[in-house]
């Protein structure tokens, strides 16, 4: 099942403004467990799609939170969806590892025999 259209958190998406930045780092988290089950299932492609969509939600991200400040209750939730985002791609990113040192060990003859 997709995860809902992130825009709708966005400026002008419905949601009223305070909220929007948290739910940005919501969409973020979520998108993190998508690319995590990506690695799992060794769905590169898939995972390179959804690392465009973080990026383009971190800009998203960035643009709010230079004008919405965040509460308490908010900023706790934020440090709780960081952790969540960090452990997620620490686990991507050591899924990851094995299929990226292949791939350099396929490109290495390739770089030799470009040197001749």
């Amino acid at each position: 099942m997709a995860p809902p259209d992130d825009r709708r958190f966005y400026a002008g998406g419905g949601a009223s403004a305070e909220p929007a930045l948290i739910h940005c780092y919501e969409a973020i988290a979520d998108t993190s467990r998508l690319m995590l089950a990506a690695a799992h299932a060794d769905d590169w492609d898939e995972l390179v799609r959804l690392e465009d969509r973080c990026r383009d939600q971190i800009e998203q991200l960035k643009k709010l939170a230079r004008t919405q400040p965040l509460r308490n209750a908010e900023q706790r939730r934020r440090i709780e969806l960081l952790r969540a985002i960090l452990a997620n791609d620490a686990e991507v990113r050591r899924r990851a590892e094995p299929w990226l040192q292949q791939l350099e060990r396929l490109l290495e003859p390739q770089r030799g025999a470009s040197r001749a």
